[in-house]
Parts: C-alpha cells; structure tokens; sequence
C-alpha cells in the first residue's frame, strides 16, 4: 500500500509539472557589464580621489501563458551578483533579488505581487529621457534624491489598469511591512520583521500614471507612507510629475519631485524634505551613437537644517555607442555643493567622476 501510495504521489507531481510546461512559455535573458570610474571628491568634509572597477551580472527567468479559467499569467524572478548595491539592504540580500507575478483577468486589468519591482508610482520615478542610467544611478555619487516608492527593496501586491489613454497605465501597490527582508517566506511570519512582535511595522502605498498622447510623455506619481515604529516617526510622501517631448532623433524633458520625510522610520528632528528639479535632453546621432544631457537641482530644508546651505547642482554627459547586443558608453558627472553627514548642503563639498562602462546583454 505504501507503494502504492508512492507512486501516485509521484504519477501526479509529474502530471503536474507536465500542465504547467503545457501552459507555460519559459525565457533566459540577462546582461553582464563592468565599469571603470575615477574622480575625485573636494571639500571641508572630504579631500579624495577614487578608483573603481566592478561588474554586475543579472540574469532573468520569466514565464507566461494562459490559465484554465481563461486568465493570463506572468512571472519572473531576476538573479543579481550585485548583493550590496541598488540600496538594497545588504545584510538580508541574498542571489535572488527583484521579481514578480501577474495575472490578468482581462487585457486591461492586471493583479500582482512584487519584491522590488517597477509598479506603482515608481512607473514615474523617471520621465525624462536618459542614456544608460538614471541620474542618481549614474555613478552614485551625485548627492540627488529620488522619488520614494514603496516596491524597492520591499514585498508589494497591487492592482494596474491598462489603456487607460494612449498607451496609459494606472499603477497601484500597496507594501504592508518596510521591515520584511527579501527572504521573507510566504508560509510564515518571521518575527525579524516584527511581524510577530508588539511594535507595529510601517506601511504604504504608491500611485503611479503614465500617458502618452502623440509624441509627449506624461508621468506622474504619488506615495504615502505611515511609520508606526514610533510616536514621533516622521510619516513621507513624495510627489513627481515630469513631462517628455519625443521627435526622433531628440528626446527632452523635465520633472519635479518633492520629498516629506523619508523611506526610513526617522523622527522629525533627523529628517528633511527635498524638491528636485531635473532638465534632460538626448540627440540619436545615428544608429549607433547616442548623446545624453542632464542637469539636476535640489533645495533641501526641514527641521534639521536650522541654516539653509546651497542648492545641490549636478551636470551630467554620457556618450553610449551600441553595437547590438553590446552597449559601450563613457558618462561625466560634475556634482557641486552637496550634503554632508548631517544631511545639510555645504558649499564647496564638490565631486566630478567619469565612468567608463560596457554592457552585453544575452
């Protein structure tokens, strides 16, 4: 009877796997890069110049296909060498970093779950044109905020309606616990992210809209985040709006992010708000050559910053030259008057750094 038992058990784990392959449109994709950058740093607070080499792998299995009940799916789920990078938290980071799955009751509407993926107002994180990264990506020196969301780095589920205008999408995701780690399991609570402890958790949620009538872009995004963990935590919300003009071979565009307070569970006297504006432009030479610009600025006050320093000023340049399946790119940045350790702009706390930089993507 045991046997007997066995083997059934076996016959249906197999039939099983042989229903999902069925249904089931399995891919690998993925890139291997390094980057080479050299600057220097200047200032009361610093008097430096950096070298760097390093390499990121990302590897990416995703699946789709239809279910029994007429809905569609997708899933993925990427693999990072880059354990300590992307302000991860790299204590709990392990290989398997960003994923998600879908399902799509109709072509328009569309139900997920995220860690660390691209959903909610993080759509408009960024709506001006870039060439290789983003501005605070670029060589993560430059000092500039980002719009806050609640999916980086972070376990989300959500909702997305689709078409909503030309090529619209409305994206809502909701994070119900800041403190969950990346292995955080499915089956049970983990008291390390006081799940199962007397302090609460912080929570959140972020709306995002993206629109594209004729050759403009629209993006903009909002998020709200309650931190419970103490009294006097600061909650934060964070707004972006930025618009995008594209006539082949030019692409400009402009956004503005305000930040309150910050992701982080930080009381009102360590906290401060920033209001960013960025300007980009990017110029097609031709089929292989592309040229990038972008300058940035932030105002940061709050209750912190008792004498308001200099805006931050971030100049950027990136030439990419792509050949295929492979990205070769050189990218400057120039940022000047930056904060310090105590989140205050100063004047004279200045950083340049060049990057040089190629990308094969499989």
């Amino acid at each position: 009877m045991k046997n007997k038992i066995t083997k059934s058990i076996g016959v249906l784990t197999v039939a099983s796997l042989m229903t999902t392959t069925a249904f089931s449109q399995v891919t690998v994709s993925g890139y291997a890069e390094f980057g080479y950058l050299v600057g220097g740093q200047n200032g009361t607070m610093n008097t430096a110049s950096s070298k760097g080499l390093g390499g990121e792998t990302v590897i990416t299995i995703a699946g789709k296909g239809s279910l029994t009940n007429g809905w569609t799916y997708s899933a993925y789920q990427n693999f990072d060498s880059d354990d300590a990078g992307n302000g991860r938290n790299t204590a709990n980071v392990g290989p398997m970093t960003t994923r998600a799955i879908e399902l799509m009751p109709t072509k328009d509407i569309k139900l997920f779950y995220t860690f660390d993926g691209v959903y909610g107002g993080e759509i408009a994180r960024t709506a001006v044109p870039t060439v290789t990264e983003r501005v605070a990506d670029l060589t993560g020196a430059s000092g500039i905020s980002e719009f806050i969301d609640v999916t980086s780095g972070g376990h989300a589920i959500g909702a997305e309606a689709l078409n909503l205008g030309p090529a619209g999408r409305l994206s809502y995701a909701f994070n119900p616990n800041f403190d969950a780690t990346p292995q955080q399991s499915s089956d049970r609570l983990y008291s390390g992210t006081l799940q199962s402890g007397q302090a609460n958790a912080g929570s959140g949620y972020s709306i995002g809209y993206s629109v594209s009538p004729g050759p403009v872009i629209v993006r903009a995004g909002y998020t709200k985040i309650d931190q419970k963990q103490a009294s006097n935590a600061q909650d934060a919300t964070s707004k972006t709006l930025g618009v995008q003009y594209v006539q082949a071979p030019f692409a400009i565009g402009a956004q503005r992010t305000k930040n309150e307070g910050l992701k982080a569970a930080l009381t009102t006297p360590t906290s401060f708000n920033d209001e960013v504006d960025t300007i980009a432009v990017s110029f097609a030479a031709n089929k292989e050559v592309t040229i990038g610009a972008t300058y940035s600025k932030m105002e940061r006050t709050g209750p912190v910053i008792t004498t308001k320093g200099p805006d931050t000023k971030v100049y950027q340049a990136v030439i990419a030259y792509n050949l295929g399946p492979v990205v070769a790119s050189i990218a400057y940045e120039d940022a000047k008057d930056k904060a310090i350790s105590n989140g205050v702009t100063t004047a004279g706390i200045d950083s340049t750094t060049t990057k040089f930089k190629v990308k094969a993507n499989f």
